[in-house]
C-alpha cells in the first residue's frame, strides 16, 4: 500500500481518464443541487449513489449520516470511528421567493455576480410526490434598485410559487481544456470525493486490516446567506459521528489568485489556511507532510499539486474544526464563482483524484499510532 502503487493504479484506469471524469461531471451537474434537499430523491444524491454503486461501492446507511442530510461512502475497517472524516458540498448557490406576487427571491449564498444587471438562465424546484422536480425554467434577474440588489425570477415557462427554490442553469461546455457552466461548486468537490473514495478502495482489504477507516461524505447546506451562517450540514455531521482520529480534509473550489498564480491550470490547489486566519488553520506537522509528499508526488507525475498559501473561502471548514482539526483544505481553482460562467480546468480534477488519494494514504501510513 504506497503511494507509488496507487497512482500507476490510476494513470492506468479509464474511469480516471479526462473524458471519463468528464462524462462524470456532466451527470452530476444536470441534476439539480437545492441547498437543503441535495439528498433528496430526484436530486444530486440519486446520481452519487449511481456512480459509487458503478464503482463497486455502496452509500451508508448509518442513520447518524443520513439524519443529517449528508450521504456518505465509507471505506476500510467496520470501527465505529473513522480516521479521517473527507467532506464535500453537495448543494450549489440557491435562491428563495421573498415576494411571490413581483417574483422577487432572497439568496441561500453569497452574491458574487460580476455585476449589477446579470442575468442568467434558472429552474424553479419543488418536492412533488416525493421527488425533487423543476416547476417552472427561466431568467434569473440580478437589478439595483434605490440602491439595493434585487433579485426576481422571471417565469417563461411553469409556475413559481411559496416554497419554491431557484437554482443557476447552464448546459456544461468544454473549451480548450476548460469546463464553462454553474454548479461546478461544488460538483467538482464531489466527483474528486468520489473517484478518490473508488481509488482507495483498491486498497480496502489492507486498510481494514491496519484497523483504518475512512469516510467519504457528501453534505447539504454549506452555502448560506451572505451574512448567515455557513457549513450548516456540515456541523450537523461533526456532531452526529464520533470526531475521527485524525481529523478532516474538505475538498471545495479554491478562489483564483493571480498574486500566487493560482488559476486553473495549475493541477490540485492544496491550501493550510482559510480566509487568512478566519477560518481553519491546519497543524504544521501536517503541512510539512503534505509539502514532502508535494515534491514526491509532483516528480512522478508534474503537475499534480501546488500549494497554496494564500486566500482560501472559509465555509464548512470552520463549524468542522470545532470537532476536530483540519489536516487539509484541497480543491480545483474555480474562475467566476457562484455564475453561469463557473471555470475549471479538466485535467485539474484528474490531478486532484490522485492527489487526495495519495495524502489520505500518506496520512493513514505516517500517523499509524
Amino acid at each position: 500500500m504506497t503511494v507509488d502503487n496507487l497512482i500507476t493504479r490510476i494513470s492506468k484506469d479509464p474511469v480516471y481518464s479526462a473524458d471519463a471524469i468528464y462524462g462524470y461531471l456532466r451527470r452530476l451537474l444536470a441534476a439539480p443541487a437545492p441547498n437543503s434537499g441535495a439528498s433528496l430523491p430526484g436530486a444530486v444524491g440519486d446520481i452519487i449513489g449511481a456512480i459509487a454503486a458503478e464503482s463497486g461501492l455502496s452509500l451508508s446507511a448509518d442513520p447518524r449520516i443520513r439524519a443529517t442530510g449528508a450521504l456518505a461512502i465509507e471505506v476500510g475497517a467496520a470501527s465505529a470511528a473513522a480516521d479521517l472524516l473527507i467532506t464535500a458540498h453537495m448543494d450549489r448557490p440557491s435562491f428563495r421567493v421573498l415576494n411571490l406576487a413581483d417574483a422577487t427571491l432572497y439568496p441561500l449564498c453569497a452574491i458574487r455576480v460580476p455585476h449589477p444587471q446579470y442575468r442568467c438562465r434558472a429552474i424553479a424546484l419543488r418536492y412533488l410526490a416525493g421527488r425533487i422536480e423543476t416547476a417552472a425554467e427561466g431568467e434569473l434577474q440580478f437589478n439595483e434598485v434605490d440602491g439595493q440588489r434585487q433579485i426576481r425570477f422571471d417565469v417563461e415557462s411553469g409556475s413559481l410559487a411559496w416554497g419554491d427554490t431557484v437554482l443557476m442553469a447552464a448546459e456544461p461546455r468544454l473549451v480548450e481544456g476548460r469546463i464553462i457552466g454553474t454548479g461546478l461548486d461544488n460538483a467538482t468537490g464531489v466527483l474528486i470525493g468520489l473517484l478518490s473514495a473508488r481509488a482507495l478502495s483498491a486498497f480496502s482489504d489492507q486498510l481494514a486490516a491496519r484497523g483504518h477507516k475512512v469516510i467519504f461524505a457528501f453534505t447539504d447546506q454549506e452555502e448560506g446567506p451572505p451574512d448567515g451562517l455557513f457549513g450548516q450540514g456540515a456541523s450537523r455531521l461533526a456532531h452526529a459521528l464520533p470526531a475521527p482520529r485524525l481529523g478532516f480534509i474538505n475538498i471545495d473550489a479554491h478562489n483564483v489568485d493571480e498574486s500566487t498564480g493560482h488559476a486553473p491550470g495549475i493541477g490540485a490547489s492544496h491550501a493550510f489556511v482559510s480566509g487568512y486566519g478566519r477560518g481553519s488553520v491546519v497543524p504544521l506537522d501536517y503541512q510539512a507532510l503534505a509539502t514532502d509528499l508535494a515534491e514526491e508526488v509532483n516528480q512522478a507525475r508534474p503537475g499534480t499539486v501546488k500549494l497554496n498559501y494564500g486566500y482560501v473561502s472559509r465555509s464548512d471548514d470552520m463549524l468542522l474544526s470545532l470537532n476536530t482539526r483540519c489536516l487539509a483544505l484541497i480543491g480545483v481553482v474555480l474562475e467566476n464563482a457562484h455564475t453561469t460562467e463557473e471555470t475549471v480546468a479538466l485535467e485539474d480534477l484528474v490531478a486532484a483524484v490522485g492527489w487526495i488519494s495519495a495524502y489520505v494514504l500518506e496520512l493513514l501510513e505516517s500517523k499509524r499510532n
